[in-house]
């Protein structure tokens, strides 16, 4: 018997809460020091809402949104060690409602404050702005409308807060006081509380990493071939296909590609990666089983491996198509991909149309990722490029799922031309004109390379002195025209230097790291001056647009 061998050892509890049980929690949430700073995007909070909106409009009994796990401190507040995003996404959302509901605000308020006392408190560096923003009443129209001020967690903070207004703004009051009354109480969480750092850290390490756990691939490879009705011969033959088909992926990209396959079946975004009966329903409609499993599945596995592995072949345009797709690898939201499944699996062999397809994909899915296309209008335009591949009028006509209309592509220029202060957007950019330009190297986000401002974003003695207009000097920091890409050491190094001294780092480093296009194409420049920065700003934003096949909206704006 169990008591034989003593009791369960003290240190980890676990039980399933409602996110208002959570929020409440006697002693508080806090974000500990090291714990990585707010980092969801807009496709994070989005993909949350349409969830539990789903969720809602189903009547669903619960909706399980994962775990958290938490530590107590030696002061009584639980720490998180796992759960940060979704519970600082969560009582924005609150807040949102609180807000536009003023007869329940009281009733919401409890969920993010108990008196002076915030429930969440993010880490030291965006507590008060959470808190003066999110916990106070009155305040998320200001922070969705808030201006960036180049400090990532802050500005992605003022993003979740743009994007659950422009998700929200529509629902009736009466709909959104029963959306979030089903929220704080059917939303629920496995909380697992540990007594100390160590213990909650293995738990962590232990749910993310260790193991092998029945996943959804086999759930469905499972439930396909054993309710399809298929002869024993033909159902060994469809198992040894998948296994043959999985081999080709890791296990998380074979995930990634079973996603997308009701997608790609049926134009319809599946409403949960979990809906097994959904699944099947997909897989029924756009053939059935047995065209599934034979046909579909592995023609789409060839196109994602090709993606995979940049190794896509369209006759001469391969290397140009390959370079942009490897580019678009970089963009965070794969949003893009089925659209390219399609294309590839459909019409791979027509080589020039291959051409055209992709550098209007690759024009699409940045002006995405630069927030020039209305993101409630994103997941349409994606799925009419894909439903309709093959059609070139519904593809690049006057309203084409992947032509950018003239406001679009002014859009689009200024904000190549703006003062960029997102780091990740930044990299992103330069990286882009780093693969433009003659013998420009192919880089990854994952490579050792930072973006340098030459004119430092904090000045310097020397800086000050050329640049005397704080104003002028810190737009002019963040331009692209100002901006290289460096080894993280010559990075450090350069700091707030003189001009001189950064050019012997930049060309003349220890150990010679590779000198990027991008930096060799301001070799002969001797001074940096503000004139040199607008120059190089409007030769590097034309090498884009025409990259991009942009060039006419410049015209058009010139004009």
């Amino acid at each position: 018997m169990a008591f034989q061998f003593g009791d369960t050892p003290a240190g980890l509890s676990s039980e399933i809460l409602n996110i208002a049980a959570v929020l409440t929690r006697k002693g508080g949430l806090r974000v500990p020091r090291y714990q990585r700073p707010f980092t969801w995007t807009e496709r994070e909070v989005r993909e949350l809402i349409e969830d539990l909106r789903r969720a809602f409009d189903r009547d669903a009994k619960f909706y399980f949104i994962g775990q958290i796990v938490l530590v107590r401190n030696a002061q009584g507040a639980y720490e998180i060690s796992d759960g940060q995003q979704r519970l600082a996404t969560l009582s924005m959302l609150i807040a949102y409602v609180r807000d536009r509901l003023p007869g329940r605000a009281k009733q919401f308020q409890q969920l993010l404050m108990e008196g002076n006392t915030p429930r969440l408190t993010l880490r030291d560096e965006d507590a008060s702005f959470f808190r003066g923003f999110v916990q106070e009443p009155g305040k998320m129209a200001e922070l969705a409308h808030h201006p960036e001020i180049g400090v990532d967690s802050k500005d992605l903070l003022a993003a979740a807060a743009e994007t659950i207004e422009s998700e929200l703004r529509g629902t009736d009051d009466r709909v959104l006081d029963n959306f979030f009354s089903f929220v704080a109480r059917c939303c629920t969480l496995n909380v697992v509380d540990a007594t100390e750092r160590g213990c909650a850290q293995t738990v962590f390490n232990t749910l993310n990493k260790r193991g092998s756990p029945l996943s959804n691939a086999d759930i469905i490879k499972s439930d396909l071939i054993e309710n399809a009705g298929l002869p024993d011969a033909k159902a060994t033959a469809a198992a040894r296909k998948w296994e043959q088909v999985e081999d080709m992926f890791e296990r998380e990209n074979f995930a990634k590609l079973l996603y997308m396959m009701p997608f790609l079946l049926t134009g319809e975004k599946q409403t949960s990666p979990d809906d097994l009966k959904a699944f099947r329903d997909a897989v029924e409609r756009g053939g059935g089983v047995e065209a599934f499993l034979f046909q579909q599945l592995p023609r789409y596995a060839q196109a994602l491996r090709a993606i995979f592995s940049c190794s896509i072949d369209v006759g001469k345009a391969s290397a140009e198509v390959n370079r942009r797709v490897h580019l678009m690898k970089q963009v965070e939201a794969w949003d893009w991909a089925p659209a390219l499944l399609a294309f590839l699996a459909e019409h791979g062999g027509e080589h020039e149309r291959a051409r055209r397809f992709v550098q209007a994909l690759d024009r699409f899915a940045f002006a995405c990722e630069l927030s020039v296309i209305d993101n409630r209008l994103q997941d349409t335009r994606y799925a009419k490029a894909m439903k309709n591949c093959g059609d070139d009028r519904q593809l690049y006509g006057p309203k084409g799922a992947l032509e950018l209309n003239d406001s679009e592509q002014l859009r689009f220029i200024a904000t190549l031309n703006k003062s960029r202060k997102r780091d990740r957007l930044r990299r992103l950019l330069l990286m882009r004109l780093e693969a433009a330009l003659p013998g420009g190297h192919l880089l990854s986000m994952t490579d050792d390379t930072s973006v340098e401002h030459i004119l430092p974003r904090a000045g310097g003695p020397w800086w000050n002195e050329r640049f005397p207009d704080k104003k002028m000097r810190e737009d002019a920091a963040h331009l692209i025209g100002n901006l290289t890409l460096l080894n993280y050491d010559q990075n450090r190094e350069a700091d707030t230097k003189s001009f001189p001294e950064k050019r012997k780092i930049f060309f003349e480093f220890r150990g010679n790291p590779p000198i990027h296009a991008l930096t060799k194409d301001f070799a002969g420049v001797q001074d940096w001056t503000l004139e040199v920065i607008e120059a190089r700003q409007e030769r590097l934003v034309r090498l884009l647009c025409e990259d991009w096949g942009l060039i006419r909206g410049m015209t058009d704006q010139a004009a």
